[in-house]
């Protein structure tokens, strides 16, 4: 702890130069997020329900913030990813995560490339080739992390969010009066039949975004750590990591009510096709702003849905390179020790090209089933959304992450809280799927 000791006596100038080097991991965690889940699940939502749906996001919210908060938390406090607590809780906790990401990986960046390639369709006025588009957009991703590491695209995602952020909340904003509150204003479904419960299952797995994203965060704090060569203190990583959190709510409020201001009770649903659903989005905004917004708002979505894609490009093969490297006797830290590198490397870059080719084969049997590959992969992260909430909760109260650093009785209890509702939610998914 002497580490936050010495931060209390810089001045102003240098506590504020330090704050905004700790600046990013929380941003790629919105990366992530402001993707398929915010503008495919939100935009659905509040096209079909209006704003009945808006308590589930909230609820998706609450209970996965202190799964998520807890990652950055104990990478700060160890050096190391949750990833490094899974291995010393034992073999279900790691290979859980990665029968986890297995199951998902390949879907999710599937999806993501559907809908990236839908919209350099869409904003390009082009009829390109879904598939070939994906095969570019998927080349010059894996490029951008081979020539720029951790570092680009750190910076990269700071931009395009900070963009689409502005962009959207205006539209947002521009649209509420247009919004049919006899029709939009209600808080709760209608009707809770088995396709309501179903998009409800599916709302709440990506909500922000899957749990194991959790993991990401906490590698993304070790590698910007290694990028930098500074060490956040514990004030700074939960700076960081509420302003990627807050940054995902609003977003997902702002799809919310641009679905149900413009589609919502018209008779309209979303096209199955990428292209004809990125054309759809666009329009959103040209309704809401005007016809002179569509360029602007299309290249945007454009570069967070790439933003988005090279996050789990990353993502996916950083957390399983460092399983590898742990059944190798090693593991990723802050420390830059050159044959670690070398081997996590030659894993990364191998999983990387791995995880391409897979989701365009995935692709090239459901290039028209775009919600079908969502609902599917978003559900999947339902279901295991209280196991890595159980797992992350083990780690920040392990006995390698020192007392102080560990949370307090208000967010021990809301965490308790957090994983009985998650499991009740699965549980009660199980049995009226599988057992009613």
């Amino acid at each position: 702890m002497r580490s936050n000791t010495a931060v209390k006596s810089k001045s102003p100038i240098e506590d504020k130069t330090s704050y905004l080097k700790a600046i990013g991991p929380g941003l790629l965690f919105a990366g992530s997020a402001v993707g398929v889940s915010h503008l495919v699940q939100s935009t659905r939502a509040g096209a079909m329900y209006g704003f009945g749906l808006v308590v589930f996001i909230a609820i998706a919210f609450l209970v996965k913030y202190p799964g998520f908060s807890f990652a950055p938390r104990y990478a700060v406090a160890t050096g190391k990813s949750v990833l490094s607590s899974y291995r010393r809780q034992g073999f279900f906790a790691l290979s859980f995560y990665v029968l986890a990401s297995l199951f998902t990986m390949f879907i999710g960046a599937a999806a993501n490339l559907l809908v990236t390639a839908g919209l350099v369709n869409a904003v390009l006025g082009i009829d390109a080739n879904v598939l070939l588009v994906s095969v570019v957009v998927s080349t010059v991703g894996g490029s951008l992390l081979v020539l720029g590491h951790y570092h680009w695209l750190d910076q990269v995602v700071r931009v395009l969010i900070a963009f689409l952020t502005v962009a959207t909340f205006s539209a947002a904003v521009v649209a509420l009066p247009m919004i049919q509150w006899d029709v939009s204003g209600v808080w709760q479904p209608t009707n809770y039949d088995m396709a309501t419960l179903l998009f409800i299952a599916a709302l709440i797995g990506w909500m922000p975004t899957p749990s194991d994203v959790s993991v990401w965060q906490s590698q993304w704090i070790v590698a910007k750590i290694r990028d930098t060569g500074h060490t956040p203190n514990q004030r700074e990583a939960k700076m960081d990591f509420h302003i990627g959190y807050i940054a995902t709510l609003i977003l997902a409020l702002c799809f919310l009510i641009l679905g149900a201001a413009v589609m919502h009770g018209s008779g309209q649903r979303f096209e199955g096709g990428a292209v004809e659903f990125a054309a759809q989005v666009i329009g959103l905004y040209e309704n809401a702003l005007g016809k002179w917004s569509g360029a602007a708002v299309g290249f945007s979505a454009l570069a967070v849905m790439f933003s988005t894609f090279i996050t789990i490009l990353d993502g996916f093969p950083r957390g399983l390179a460092n399983f590898m490297l742990m059944l190798k006797g090693y593991e990723e830290g802050v420390s830059d020790n050159p044959r670690i590198e070398i081997l996590r490397q030659r894993f990364y870059w191998s999983l990387i090209v791995l995880l391409i080719i897979g989701s365009l084969l995935i692709l090239s049997f459901f290039l028209n089933s775009l919600k079908q590959l969502v609902d599917f992969a978003a559900t999947v992260s339902f279901l295991a959304a209280p196991v890595f909430a159980l797992l992350n909760h083990r780690a920040i109260f392990s006995e390698e992450v020192p007392k102080e650093a560990r949370p307090g009785k208000s967010l021990l209890l809301w965490s308790y809280g957090s994983m009985v509702l998650l499991s009740s939610f699965a549980i009660g998914y199980i049995y009226l799927v599988f057992v009613r």
